[in-house]
């Protein structure tokens, strides 16, 4: 098998009968099994180039794995096709973006409106900074829009997906956060805002300051007071107050699942956003188990599932899928 083949198969370039051959092949052995989806979770996270890993001590990791001096193993694919396409990955860690990627600043797309588009692709953590030193973190999979109504004296975003906002107050021109059927408005805030669209909920945390939560019609529902969560549900239109937990909040930032006695099922959605993977569940039982722990998202998606078996009675397989999200299936 040619030397360059690992390399077609993570551009996608490889013929679909090298790609048959090639997984053939690679479901007979399953170490090598499991080190080509760390080199393809490893490649992903790197060639977006904005994540919130250390790529030299992932490579590093990694090569560990494969180097013949500490892995005394023949694989069927072979050791020098997986040190080229780590070497690769290196190179593109060190030479293209220098080596670290501690987290993507999204400079953002403006529009002949005079809206600004920022994004946080999956797998990564975005910031942005405004002149004024509001300073806004996109998480994973999330978009915001952003302009100022210089008529109206307003600064107007509107969030899909979850952003933490240290928000400069400026009396005469605050900032409206427009999220569904209901925006918040800042009053002098740090605040976090989660909004999936696929979610029936949205989520507003309160850490500084104050914030009121506005209907669509931009009358006042609730004032947050600091260390409250106002969660709406756009089914019923109702809106419940819960306390939060600042370290679960800040989590994401710092590059943590941080999971507290959460639904498999919903665990499952935060994994499927940051690594870019699909989950079924064969066993619908499993959906409603429940699960307590910190888990890094500086690790592959195979690596979070194995720490998540070490207390839940789950098996799962991997679909690949070369121009779409992986497929597991949970049973």
């Amino acid at each position: 098998m040619e030397t360059n083949l690992l390399s077609k198969i993570l551009t996608d370039e490889a013929s679909e009968t090298e790609k048959e051959e090639f997984y053939r092949r690679l479901g007979e052995n399953k170490n090598e099994e499991e080190i080509f989806y760390e080199v393809k979770s490893l490649w992903l996270r790197t060639s977006q180039q904005k994540t919130i890993l250390n790529v030299e001590a992932e490579f590093e990791n990694l090569w560990r794995k494969i180097n013949p001096e500490t892995k005394k193993k023949t694989y069927s694919i072979g050791r020098k096709m997986l040190q080229y396409a780590a070497a690769i990955i290196l190179l593109l860690g060190i030479g293209g973006l220098s080596g670290y990627f501690l987290s993507g600043r999204k400079s953002g797309a403006i529009t002949d409106s005079g809206i600004q588009k920022y994004t946080a692709t999956k797998g990564s953590v975005s910031t942005v900074e405004f002149a004024d030193g509001t300073k806004i973190w996109l998480n994973s999979g999330s978009e915001l829009t952003y302009r100022e109504d210089r008529k109206t004296n307003q600064r107007l975003a509107e969030l899909h997906g979850e952003a933490f906002f240290e928000v400069k107050h400026r009396e005469n021109f605050p900032l409206i956060v427009k999220i569904g059927q209901i925006a918040v408005r800042d009053l002098g805030t740090t605040f976090n805002i989660r909004a999936y669209p696929e979610d029936q909920t949205i989520e507003t945390s309160l850490v500084e300051g104050k914030a009121d939560i506005l209907s669509s019609s931009g009358n006042s529902m609730v004032e947050l007071k600091p260390g409250e969560s106002a969660v709406y549900n756009s089914e019923d239109n109702k809106i419940e107050i819960k306390p939060f937990q600042s370290n679960i909040l800040s989590a994401w930032r710092d590059g943590k699942f941080v999971i507290r006695d959460q639904r498999l099922e919903d665990i499952f959605k935060e994994i499927s956003r940051w690594y870019d993977v699909e989950f079924i569940f064969e066993n619908q039982a499993l959906r409603n188990y429940r699960y307590t722990g910190n888990i890094k998202k500086s690790t592959t998606a195979q690596h979070v599932l194995k720490m998540l078996k070490l207390t839940t009675k789950f098996n799962y397989r991997i679909i690949e899928k070369p121009d779409k999200p992986d497929v597991i299936i949970i049973y």
